[in-house]
């Protein structure tokens, strides 16, 4: 099924990530190690299946007594926009268009090693979803708020290689959100390797996997792509997409 103006608009379409549902928004740790020494930094994606889901994410994080490759406390504010297409379970109901918005701010803290980093995020969750036409089948419609918490991690078990792994979960409509990559270093630290996502909430559940080449650097820019197989509960078998960018200040 689904899973995500001005200057916020450009970056979301050049970027962003959704899931055939839509809850890719739930992502933003670091494409790649080791961080700079911003103390802030933006991360946005752009993702999109065979199913006919398109979400732009944004996701700023600050480091306000540090930089971000110290340990110390972190702030983040996420939004995403986004829309997507199922066929209703509903006699009758047929093919629906859905779309859908939300932002969350969180406060956490991320450990610094020279090696790897692990933050663990808390705070509040909006989300609205509307409908093209009424559907009894799909439970999560309206505006919802809720508590939502996340987990990310990085690590450079050796020179070459590199794990990460982002995991959330918001009570608003029980959404989940996981992300493990793995990947060997081909150039630099330009990493290409496997990736597991497994998503969803109260009215669908995700399964992907796919590659990724992750850590593609342009000045104070990062950028990374993956792609591979879908398989969702409500649309079957696919294929998705995933362009990720991270720009440091």
């Amino acid at each position: 099924m689904r899973t995500g103006a001005g200057v916020i608009a450009l970056t979301l379409f050049g970027f962003a990530a959704s899931s055939a549902a839509a809850q890719e928004w739930y992502t933003g740790a670091r494409s790649t190690q080791p961080e700079n020494t911003f103390g802030a930094a933006v991360d946005a994606s752009l993702a999109g299946t065979s199913q006919g889901a398109l979400h732009g994410v944004m996701i700023g994080t600050i480091a306000p007594f540090t930089k971000l490759n110290e340990s110390g406390m972190r702030l983040r504010l996420g939004g995403l926009l986004g829309s997507y297409s199922y066929t209703s379970s509903a006699p009758g109901v047929g093919d629906v268009t859905g779309r859908e918005a939300g932002a969350s701010f969180m406060g956490g803290y991320e450990w610094r090693t020279r090696n790897s980093s692990i933050a663990f995020y808390l705070g509040g969750d909006v989300q609205n979803r509307s409908l093209s036409k009424p559907d009894p089948s799909n439970n999560v419609v309206g505006m919802s708020w809720g508590f939502k918490t996340a987990l990310d991690f990085y690590m450079n078990p050796t020179a070459k290689t590199m794990v990460s792994a982002n995991l959330t979960y918001s009570t608003v409509n029980n959404s989940f959100y996981s992300r493990l990559k793995g990947g060997y270093a081909m150039m630099g630290r330009i990493f290409v390797g496997p990736e597991i996502l497994i998503l969803g909430d109260s009215f669908y559940q995700q399964f992907r996997v796919g590659a990724h080449l992750t850590g593609v650097q342009l000045g104070a820019m990062q950028f990374g792509v993956s792609g591979g197989f879908v398989q969702d509960k409500k649309n079957g078998a696919g294929a998705y997409g995933i362009l990720d960018a991270r720009v440091g200040f």
